[in-house]
């Protein structure tokens, strides 16, 4: 069978998705790239928050429209929001032939097969973790790719619906995760980026004790330029994580460590521990480990009973922290979650209001720490990337100082087609030339 696969949401979900394709080709399906070409489409979804649900659900109804040409067309869904709405999905939207979630990615191979609805919700049991057995990289970059150390997550924050879609969290084996690592670097992925829903717990369930670093000193064995760690839980081991940043170039000089919120009581309710002050000691302790490290937060605006003076107090916590990188989120109300029950809600223009009045006070932290880098010289990852702008043509470039997709490029006028084959590109940054991205210009090889 002929099939288009759609991987929507977050990074986890590719890889999933990767995983998904793997198996259908494995199945002796094909995967083509015209979802009007295809016998059966599946579609990945992400059920987190309001605005991806909305999302995911919208882009499953354009592909239903498709059967109005096609009836014999078979609509496959899978991933975070049917693990969430299996039922509902079906019952909403009639066009969809079959709903898989999360918990054994396996089951798509039968739910392409089932005739008809009979049957369309799989039961897929426990939680499993094991490898599949290989990936197709049609979702990862030119030269990256995301590699997943754990699934799920043991942490209970209050507004957070993932240990409910995902179950607890579950490590894989350090053998396990440098064989998949080994593959992807025969496949001519130069940067690694390790991803879970909480990679500071990864071990602990399997080793009993913190086995981030453990892990990292296997994989700069197989030798990545890069390797970049994502979705760090702020706690006191992140300092052990940034001692081994500082001890090998090939670690990318970034941590990404959301913080949610400061105010002490927000973040009482929302069952996580630290504060403003520890944060700040917490910052100050990375940096001088590690001068050169950027850092990325995210934080979440609008949680129930949030007062004024909680708001300005993450403002003044922005101005003090002077992080690189910061992404906002309005409160999400998932009704899964523990904060679904509290009272004091604030509106939806309210919460819009003061996420934007956050990343106003960012977007202006943002420049001085761009500015800071006019006239280095550093090294950007090619992920191949052109636009073109005032009839100049640009490729867009990563520092190592930047995560795909989330957060700004560097930007280089295209004066040699042969930067376009290129891994590796040295650059002379010049300055911003926006709030998040910089200008540079390409140095001799």
């Amino acid at each position: 069978m002929k099939i288009f696969f759609d991987a929507l949401g977050c990074p986890k979900a590719l890889v999933d998705a990767e995983k998904m394709c793997y198996l259908l080709e494995r199945d002796l399906h094909v995967i083509v790239s015209i979802p009007e070409e295809a016998d059966e489409i599946v579609i990945n979804t992400c059920g987190f928050i309001d605005k991806a649900k909305e999302e995911n659900i919208e882009a499953i109804l354009n592909y239903a429209k498709l059967k109005k040409n096609k009836p014999g067309l078979k609509i496959v869904v899978s991933g975070c929001l049917t693990e969430r709405y299996k039922k509902d999905l079906l019952d909403a939207i009639p066009e969809i032939d079959g709903a898989v979630g999360v918990r054994d990615q396996s089951k798509l191979i039968d739910a392409l097969k089932w005739s008809g609805r009979k049957g369309s919700l799989a039961d897929e049991g426990p939680y499993k973790n094991e490898a599949i057995g290989g990936r197709k990289l049609y979702f990862s970059g030119l030269f990256y790719s995301y590699l997943k150390i754990s699934e799920g997550c043991s942490r209970s924050c209050s507004f957070c619906a993932v240990p409910g879609i995902r179950g607890i969290g579950q490590s894989r084996t350090v053998e396990e995760i440098v064989k998949e690592a080994s593959e992807l670097a025969d496949a001519g992925k130069r940067e690694l980026i390790i991803i879970s829903e909480d990679t500071m717990s990864y071990g602990i369930d399997l080793y009993r004790k913190f086995s981030l670093n453990d892990l990292l000193e296997e994989l700069l064995k197989i030798g990545f330029s890069w390797i970049r760690l994502m979705y760090l839980y702020p706690d006191k081991e992140v300092q052990k994580v940034a001692q081994y940043i500082a001890s090998d170039r090939r670690l990318c000089k970034y941590l990404d460590m959301p913080f949610q919120h400061v105010s002490r009581s927000i973040l009482t309710r929302m069952k996580r521990a630290g504060g403003y002050d520890e944060y700040l000691l917490l910052l100050k302790r990375i940096r001088e480990i590690c001068p050169e490290i950027r850092i990325r937060s995210s934080f979440i605006s609008g949680y129930p009973g949030e007062t004024e003076n909680d708001h300005e107090e993450l403002k003044s916590f922005l101005r003090e922290a002077t992080l690189d990188r910061v992404g906002f989120f309005e409160y999400s109300d998932e009704e899964s979650t523990p904060a679904f029950f509290e009272k004091h809600k604030l509106g939806s223009t309210e919460k819009k209001m003061r996420v934007n009045d956050l990343a106003a006070v960012q977007e202006d932290i943002s420049i001085k720490r761009l500015s800071a880098l006019a006239g280095r010289e550093i090294i950007c990852i090619n992920d191949g990337q052109v636009i073109n702008e005032g009839g100049k043509e640009y490729l867009l470039l990563r520092s190592e100082y930047d995560a795909p997709d989330i957060d700004g490029y560097v930007r280089v006028e295209i004066d040699d087609p042969g930067l376009m084959e290129k891994d590796f590109i040295r650059v002379l940054v010049k300055g911003p030339f926006s709030e998040h991205d910089l200008e540079a210009v390409v140095l001799p090889s």
